[in-house]
């Protein structure tokens, strides 16, 4: 299983998505009336895609992932401490919030997403789940933050939430993808074990299935791709 996919919930998905699209210089996968897709494309195995699908009321306010952008040379990876970066909250064309950091010594070059924000009621706790779903390594010296085991691509921070978890879905969350070989009903043990659970959503039949992390967060965990049945 991989974490495939950032989901914003949109109202407009093509004005959305051209905008992250535009800030991010990735590349559009699909753009029609249910929504928009763009590719980040990280390596020739690594990718993460941002979809945009159409949804009626979304929430800004209920936000809970933030999107967090590194405005730097994108060859320099990802610091987690040491150098102090200047860092800003701004909002998307949307409404959605997401964060720019940058060495105030350095000459921005490109954006590009480094990392994603998770609120947590207990970092620790949840950098592991998530550590275990996705494969990621957890830092040693910050063990809320969790990397690909390739160093390549946005890292996954847990933070400390504002307020807690309501019962309003995030407008923005994550997708992972099964894997051929992928044992479902031993993921489905997984995420009970650690404290998630699976949500009994009224949003009609999808072709995913819809969890909550442990601090209640959505996340969305779809079948294997056709190819790797």
């Amino acid at each position: 299983m991989f974490w495939e996919n950032l989901v914003f919930d949109a109202k407009m998905p093509h004005e959305h998505g051209k905008y992250w699209e535009k800030l991010l210089s990735s590349e559009t996968l699909t753009d029609n009336e249910g929504g928009f897709e763009t590719r980040l494309r990280f390596s020739p195995e690594r990718y993460l895609d941002l979809c945009f699908p159409l949804v009626g009321n979304p929430e800004p306010h209920a936000q809970r992932v933030f999107p967090v952008l590194d405005a730097a040379d994108k060859s320099v990876a990802l610091e987690v401490e040491g150098v102090k970066l200047a860092r800003e909250e701004l909002v998307d064309i949307a409404g959605r919030g997401y964060f720019t950091s940058s060495d105030p010594a350095q000459t921005p070059r490109t954006t590009w997403l480094a990392a994603v924000e998770v609120h947590s009621a207990e970092p620790e706790r949840d950098a592991k789940f998530w550590a275990i779903l996705t494969g990621f390594h957890r830092s040693n010296s910050v063990p809320t933050v969790i990397t690909h085991p390739s160093g390549i691509g946005p890292a996954i921070m847990l933070v400390h939430e504002t307020t807690p978890k309501s019962a309003a879905k995030s407008s923005v969350h994550l997708d992972l993808r099964l894997e051929a070989g992928d044992d479902i009903n031993q993921i489905l043990n997984l995420i009970q074990e650690h404290g998630g659970i699976e949500l009994k959503h009224e949003w009609g039949t999808v072709p995913w299935r819809v969890f909550l992390d442990p601090s209640g967060n959505e996340f969305c965990i779809l079948p294997a791709l056709a190819g790797d049945i």
